[in-house]
């Protein structure tokens, strides 16, 4: 691969502030094997009361760790509780209050170690890494009948220890971290090192994303499920491997995602309008795979930029969860309602189990007499809920059948696998399997793709991501090394 040691060299300047490009993915991996235990997104649950259907936050859904509710983005107090506490391998974030539950005996201290001993669903789910749970609920005080056990962590401070159990929505639920406070700001960075084998092809060192997140709440009662407002917008900078792209940098800026969201009701039931990115299918931190930007609707590319301005209702009762949303499909962000750009609504609805999890996915749309159709199918199973090694597979199957008024139709199929291996706190293993045909009708224009990798996370706010992709369209070049490509990312966030 031409010049690799000199982009390696380069690699840390990636480290340094950058005018970036594409979005702060989210990663459903984390979001399937984050049922292994329930104290990942707050402190313990033991002992808590469980309240009743409609008031449950304990959910696997992208919106009990975001505050965008189909996930990427800002994180809420159960995100930044994960981030910090659970995904890193160093340098743990210490709570600085902890809920010490009762232990009345031997085999209940031994069901606090056990992080593979699953509560039933309606004791509280497991909560995801990017869609993590948070228990709804104010149980009774509980007393403490243990007395000098100490959380892990890294820091010399020593936690207040809480001897009864933390009310829901309050800081101590989340070892003193503020539940939705009236303004907050988060940040999301990736620098790309990249590459590729292909002949003609030159490695490239560039930032790919800088966005910054803000929210104001500006009716934001103390108590839960009376609703709330948030409004919310991501400004951030365009970056391409070619920065001749771009005549200037306020060619770069532009705005992402800007809404307004009535939540926190009963039944996680949720209403906004502005521009964000409809639902549709798993939200990946990859918007290269088969399923994303390859595809297009309505003229664009159907990746992490593919926003559109309407309104979007959802829900997401514990396990069952909803998506429904109508828009105009301009993807000019200073044009935000172009009606030449044509209309389309998508509804992504599913069950979101501890070991498992299945949905569906439609998107719609018309513009100038063509007509779009996408449909789509996704689910994961995870092992270690059954007791097995924590092991998960995803997938994700896609149909994209597009009708336009002068011309032949044509319908695009695509899949993809995925296997993750959680080889410890903050390093994941994974392998993955994609294929696309653009065009049934033709036989030539398939793609196939085998990706090897990890994601460490090192310490937190800090993510290191290295691939190696295998790329081949025909049977003759599957162990052709040709159009073979490596990269190597830094994800840093608050």
């Amino acid at each position: 691969m031409k010049n690799s040691l000199i982009g390696l060299a380069a690699f840390c300047a990636l480290l340094a502030p950058a005018f970036g490009v594409q979005t702060a993915h989210a990663t459903p991996q984390i979001a399937v094997r984050s049922a292994d235990a329930c104290d990942t997104c707050h402190v313990e649950p033991i002992e808590w009361q469980n309240p009743e259907l409609e008031f449950r936050k304990c959910s696997l859904n992208c919106s009990t760790c975001h505050v965008i509710p189909t996930g990427a983005g800002m994180r809420n107090e159960s995100g930044l509780y994960y981030g910090r506490v659970t995904l890193p391998m160093f340098l743990k974030w210490e709570p600085s209050a902890i809920y010490q539950p009762p232990i009345l005996d031997a085999e209940a201290s031994e069901m606090r170690g056990d992080s593979g001993s699953q509560p039933s669903g309606d004791s509280g789910s497991q909560p995801s890494g990017e869609s993590g749970s948070q228990l709804g609920g104010d149980s009774g005080s509980q007393p403490s009948l243990a007395s000098g056990s100490q959380p892990s962590g890294d820091s010399g401070s020593q936690p207040t220890l809480r001897t009864s159990a933390p009310a829901a929505g309050t800081k101590a639920r989340f070892g003193g971290i503020e539940p939705s406070p009236d303004l907050q700001l988060g940040a999301d960075y990736r620098g790309m090192a990249y590459f590729p084998n292909a002949a003609g092809e030159e490695s490239a060192v560039f930032p790919m994303e800088l966005d910054l997140e803000l929210a104001y709440r500006p009716y934001n009662p103390r108590q839960q499920n009376e609703g709330r407002v948030t409004v919310y917008a991501s400004p951030g900078f365009l970056g391409a491997r070619d920065a001749e792209s771009y005549d200037s940098t306020a060619d770069r800026l532009f705005l992402r995602e800007y809404w307004a969201m009535y939540h926190d009701l009963p039944y996680q039931l949720y209403a906004r309008v502005g521009r964000f990115l409809p639902a549709f299918g798993w939200r990946t931190d990859d918007h290269t795979t088969s399923t994303r930007q390859v595809q297009s609707f309505l003229g664009s590319p159907f990746d992490h930029e593919r926003q559109v301005t309407g309104a979007e209702l959802g829900f997401n009762p514990n396990y069952l969860f909803a998506h429904f949303s109508v828009f105009n499909a301009s993807n000019n962000w200073k044009a935000p309602i172009r009606s030449e750009d044509g209309y389309g609504m998508a509804v992504h609805a599913g069950y979101r189990d501890l070991p498992w999890q299945a949905a569906g996915s439609m998107m719609v749309g018309r513009r100038e007499g063509n007509d779009q159709q996408m449909l789509g199918a996704n689910g994961a199973i995870n092992l270690r809920p059954w007791g097995g090694p924590p092991l998960s597979y995803l997938t994700e199957y896609m149909i994209n059948r597009q009708a336009p008024k002068k011309g032949e139709a044509s319908t695009g199929l695509a899949v993809w696998h995925e296997l993750n291996y959680l080889l410890r706190d903050g390093l994941n293993l994974k392998t993955r399997y994609e294929w696309r045909d653009a065009n049934v009708d033709n036989a030539k224009d398939t793609a196939h793709r085998m990706v090897f990798g990890l994601e460490y996370h090192v310490v937190r706010y800090v993510e290191i991501i290295a691939q190696y992709r295998h790329n081949w369209q025909i049977a003759e070049e599957r162990f052709s090394p040709t159009l073979d490509e490596g990269l190597l990312q830094l994800h840093l966030w608050y």
